[in-house]
């Protein structure tokens, strides 16, 4: 039954229901009372209101209750408790009634108590058995007793909207009580609160991360999903294209964003990768700083005499043993002078290697500019200083070959002034120092002079953490696998670390010093050479420590899927503005190497040789020798696709494939062959270029018609020559009237008197018959031309 409303503030009885309303409470509607089943309806008597003293434990009396109840005593209740109806007697007085009052009439209205063994007089078991006060016996099945529930539960639905009373200091107010069954109260407890307002729009800056949902985006923005779905359908997403879980680009995002008023503030994930960086950024305490070697770099032009140089400082003979008597890839070893360590890197002087000595630039402390007395300052020598300036690096300049008789000390000085390289003996901060490899002068000076700059530089790192530095190189080597040159930057690379390097992780099974000496650990500022990575990284790719080999796997194929996405969208959708670049010829290149830094050296070279017409496609890079996979790739076009081997050769099966199928392999050693050899197929495949050239001009001064050979003009040649292998136009009135404009005209026949001719010069007459064509007038020109057609070049 429900509960009726009202307020349930407490209020006296004054304010309370009329007089009359509170009589005693009606005969009980139990068998007893003679309210058993009877033929008509059945009437309910009204409730009189009851009323509720707040005693703090003292126990309950009911006086509404039947006589006789069947069922088990209710647990005793420690709150609010019925205890007496008040009579309408004291509601009449008309003045507020004190709980003495109450207490005294419920005493002389209440009978005495039945014993523990007396039985309520109910005649229960008389109306269960014969059905009713009637004598009648009851219905089959019936259940005993359900009668008597029945009313009970009738009368506690009349007493859950009865009232109580509450005594607050020496007064007795009437409340609201609820006294209905817990089933109910906490049933009515979990109904659901009143609705929540919609979603609210919202202003200003509003975060998000990556990636971007339509909910996540409604939630940000305080935009209902149906009006969030009209806005990208008007940005031309189709209709029914997307969900609410559909993932958005991020400027789709941003632009919906700002159409309501939000400033879109896109946050990235948090993952494995972006913990490893935040490690690598923290702040070193000043007390775990040590003194770590200097890196320098060795920088110039080609044939400047880097290597020779260095050979002297490290008493070894390397540049005997380069290919074509120049660097192609970068080497890295320690020296000692005076008892303190200087590292060295030697990066190549080759134009093509711009990159490998960026690279060099951007990992070193101090970069040493060869230049040679005997040329001066090279283009390769302005674009190191270059480098060398934006990677903010200390600059020692080291003249080289000053013993030679054609030395030019002042001209190269001259040179790199205009540069803005300025000696510290004459306001600069660079220092000068005069070398002679082949003899051996300045040597010592560049070595003190290298100690100097870094001992104002200061140079420290903290080699009690994770080592982290820069990949120099890598190849792959049929013993050990993948080899990669590392120099530690900052911290301790030890034997067994796990290290991840770009797309490429393992862990270190062996560590080689510049002498090739295995080493368990090595401090900041040291080249080493690793094994146990599982692919080669590309060079210039940092590295780092990681704690478990799980974390170091998953950056490196989140790193492999960024590249190979990078990869794939190089290539842009063609559109009507770039239709025509379809047309564009293509050299497809298959590039193995030994090294990872003459990969990129070679790529960088190919990407020169552009055109309009042709360009030069890398279809695959790879370390290591030409294999049965490479040629299987060239066979998906093979017209147009070569396999090119820089220091790398074919093995046996990869050779015979290749010769079978007519894929062409080339193998170079210097990179000058390599780059001429792609720059000369790319040129055979453009089309080459048709030059018109001017023969002579003949005047037609007479027409005769022949039978069986057509109209033949009786011309004069006004200029040039007019011959029988040339083509031919007629112009009349300035105006090009045969041949057509997509076709040529030739000479049938050409004669001088009746004699054929092969050429008729200026000042002479001739007969001229065009082949298809009769209708040659009198004072037509006909001009005589031959086509040329010319080689291209890129």
């Amino acid at each position: 039954m429900p509960r009726p409303t009202g307020d349930n503030r407490p209020r006296t009885l004054q304010g309370g229901p009329p007089p009359g309303a509170g009589g005693q409470a009606p005969p009980s509607a139990g068998p007893a009372g003679g309210a058993g089943r009877t033929g008509g309806p059945r009437i309910r008597p009204r409730p009189t209101p009851s009323f509720q003293i707040r005693t703090g434990g003292t126990p309950s009396l009911r006086q509404n209750q039947p006589a006789a109840t069947p069922i088990a005593k209710p647990k005793e209740d420690t709150g609010i408790r019925k205890i007496a109806g008040i009579s309408g007697d004291l509601l009449n007085k008309g003045r507020n009634v004190t709980h003495e009052q109450v207490l005294n009439q419920h005493k002389a209205q209440s009978p005495p108590a039945p014993g523990p063994g007396d039985l309520p007089p109910t005649g229960a078991d008389d109306d269960d058995r014969k059905g009713g006060p009637g004598g009648k016996d009851r219905r089959p099945g019936a259940v005993a007793g359900r009668d008597i529930r029945g009313r009970l539960r009738n009368d506690r639905a009349r007493k859950d909207t009865s009232k109580g009373v509450q005594i607050q200091g020496n007064r007795v107010v009437a409340t609201d009580v609820d006294d209905r069954p817990l089933r109910v109260r906490d049933r009515l407890k979990k109904r659901p609160h009143a609705r929540q307002p919609g979603t609210q729009p919202r202003k200003g800056n509003v975060q998000v991360t990556l990636p971007i949902t339509i909910r996540a985006l409604s939630e940000a923005i305080g935009l209902a999903f149906d009006k969030l779905a009209k806005k990208l359908i008007s940005l031309g997403m189709p209709f029914g294209s997307f969900t609410i879980n559909s993932i958005l680009d991020p400027d789709v995002a941003q632009l919906v964003a700002t159409e309501q008023g939000c400033e879109l503030e896109i946050r990235k994930p948090q993952d494995a990768e972006d913990d490893l960086l935040a490690k690598h950024q923290e702040v070193d305490d000043p007390a775990q700083l040590v003194t770590r070697p200097p890196i320098v770099t060795i920088m110039g032009h080609v044939d400047h005499g880097k290597t020779s140089l260095l050979d002297k400082i490290r008493a070894s003979n390397v540049a005997a043993g380069e290919v074509g008597g120049i660097t192609q890839v970068i080497r890295a070893w320690q020296v000692v002078h005076d008892g303190k360590q200087i590292t060295f890197l030697d990066t190549p002087g080759h134009e093509a290697f711009t990159k490998m000595r960026a690279r060099g630039a951007q990992v070193t402390d101090i970069a040493v500019i060869v230049c040679a007395a005997d040329d001066g300052v090279m283009p390769q020598t302005e674009e190191a200083i270059n480098h060398a300036k934006a990677a903010g690096v200390s600059i020692i300049v080291a003249i080289n070959k000053v013993d030679l008789p054609n030395a030019n000390l002042n001209k190269t000085r001259q040179q790199l002034y205009s540069l803005g390289v300025l000696p510290d003996n004459m306001g600069g901060d660079v220092p000068f120092i005069e070398t002679s490899a082949a003899k051996g002068t300045g040597i010592a000076e560049l070595l003190e002079a290298i100690l100097i700059v870094a001992e104002l530089k200061e140079l420290k790192a903290n080699p009690s953490k994770h080592g982290r530095g820069t990949c120099l190189e890598s190849h792959m080597s049929g013993d050990e696998g993948v080899q990669a040159t590392l120099l530690v930057a900052d911290g301790t690379l030890r034997k067994g670390d796990i290290v991840i390097c770009g797309p490429a992780f393992g862990r270190v099974r062996a560590m080689y010093n510049d002498l090739g000496n295995p080493i368990e650990s090595a401090p900041p500022g040291t080249p080493v050479r690793i094994t146990g990575l599982d692919t080669c990284p590309d060079a210039d790719d940092p590295f780092g420590v990681v704690d478990d080999i799980s974390t170091a796997r998953e950056i490196a194929e989140k790193r492999a899927a960024k590249r190979q996405d990078a990869a794939l969208n190089r290539f842009v959708p063609r559109t009507l503005e770039n239709l025509s670049d379809v047309k564009v010829s293509e050299l497809k290149v298959i590039l193995k190497a030994d090294f990872r830094g003459s990969v990129e050296a070679i790529r960088k070279e190919l990407e020169k040789l552009t055109h309009e017409e042709v360009r030069v496609r890398v279809l695959h890079t790879g370390i290591g020798g030409i294999t049965a996979s490479d040629v299987i790739l060239a066979m998906t076009s093979p017209n147009d696709t070569m396999i090119v081997g820089f220091n790398s050769v074919p093995d046996d099966e990869a050779r015979a494939m290749a010769e079978q199928n007519g894929i062409p392999l080339r193998e170079y050693s210097i990179i000058y062959n390599l780059t001429d050899d792609i720059k000369a197929a790319l040129e055979g495949k453009l089309k080459p270029r048709q030059e018109i050239v001017y023969l002579g001009r003949a005047l037609v001064r007479e027409v005769f018609r022949i039978s069986k050979v057509g109209v033949v003009a009786g011309c004069h040649v006004t200029n040039g020559t007019i011959e029988r292998s040339a083509k031919v136009r007629v112009i009349r009135g300035g105006v090009v009237v045969y041949p057509p404009a997509d076709r040529t005209a030739s000479l049938e026949s050409l004669k001088r008197h009746k004699d054929d001719a092969r050429e008729v010069a200026a000042g002479y007459d001739c007969g001229i018959k065009i082949a298809n064509y009769d209708d040659v007038k009198v004072d037509d020109v006909i001009e005589a031309y031959r086509v040329d057609e010319i080689k291209r070049t890129l």
